[in-house]
């Protein structure tokens, strides 16, 4: 029965995505799909994506060297980028592994406990969600629509459950019968790192979603279509936010068809479905290539750990 689970969990992702993508392309005209595409297209696109590439794993770097500060005195700016590149491989199956095996690597390269480096990881990943929160609620503010004051509650709601979590955290009095839950090591990086690091990482996961929201915007562009900055950062992120929900392959299938709604009013299903699929795929050529390139020898160690341990 576990190993049929294990079978389940790594077969599901694949079976969503193929799904997702069937019922699109049964409702699209496949010549107007292909159509759309360009080399002119290429010839925005690629560049934009390689910069891209760069100036994030640069950004990612940085975000994990500030928050081990004294605590891994050796570990280097180039391993960071590498172990990250090697959890951009096992991210693309399943984005819940891709965080493990860089908790792993990271832990086995900067010589701290795992549960400490785990806390590294979550510590980014909620100041990530905080930022598309926070974003997202302030490009529905700034719309002027008169239909997303339901969203904006909920993204305030959830802004402010991430944000009370740190706080209570972090918090001089005793939280009583939570306190033993509040002590544990996975919480370290979120109770002891200074404000003032907490900030400056929050700063470079704000660079980071303008990284990404400024290769989506450039992707528009290049098949003519020019959505307000509003629509965009609120587009864009809701759809991120769907892509990263881990029961599809990087996000295939279940984000074209949040794009597809989303956008539905700036171009026809075509289009927008085919930019969908170019920054979709353009995004996993990239860190597949980023991931072999860099840090084939430290994906094989993270999945043969994550192994190990379902087995």
């Amino acid at each position: 029965m576990r190993r049929l689970r294990r079978h389940l969990k790594r077969v599901l992702p694949f079976a969503v995505s193929a799904i997702a993508l069937a019922a699109l392309f049964a409702n699209v005209d496949l010549a107007a799909v292909v159509g759309a595409l360009s080399w002119r297209m290429a010839g925005i696109v690629v560049p934009t994506l390689l910069v891209y590439g760069a100036v994030t794993l640069g950004l990612e770097s940085a975000s994990i060297l500030r928050l081990l500060g004294p605590n891994a005195p050796g570990f280097r700016a180039g391993t960071a980028a590498r172990i990250k590149c090697a959890s951009y491989l096992l991210g693309i199956v399943n984005y819940a592994l891709g965080v493990a095996a860089l908790s792993v690597l990271l832990q086995r390269r900067a010589g701290i406990r795992l549960a400490e480096s785990a806390s590294v990881v979550l510590l980014i990943s909620g100041l990530d969600m905080l930022v598309v929160l926070s974003l997202a609620a302030t490009g529905l503010v700034v719309s002027g629509s008169q239909t997303p004051t339901a969203w904006i509650v909920v993204l305030a709601l959830g802004g402010l459950g991430l944000f009370g979590g740190m706080a209570l955290l972090r918090a001089p009095a005793s939280l009583g019968p939570l306190e033993r839950i509040r002590s544990l090591a996975f919480f370290d990086a979120l109770r002891t790192t200074p404000l003032r690091r907490i900030g400056e990482v929050t700063l470079l996961r704000v660079a980071f979603a303008g990284a990404f929201l400024t290769v989506a915007g450039i992707v528009f562009a290049a098949f003519d279509v020019v959505p307000r900055v509003s629509e965009l950062v609120v587009g864009i992120l809701v759809v991120a936010v769907v892509a990263a929900l881990p029961i599809a392959v990087a996000g295939l299938g279940t984000g074209q068809l949040a794009f597809v709604e989303v956008f539905h009013g700036l171009a026809s299903r075509e289009t927008l479905l085919v930019i969908s699929l170019v920054l979709s795929a353009g995004m996993i050529v990239l860190r597949v290539g980023m991931g072999l390139l860099f840090a084939r020898e430290f994906a094989r160690e993270a999945l043969a750990q994550s192994r190990t341990e379902d087995a």
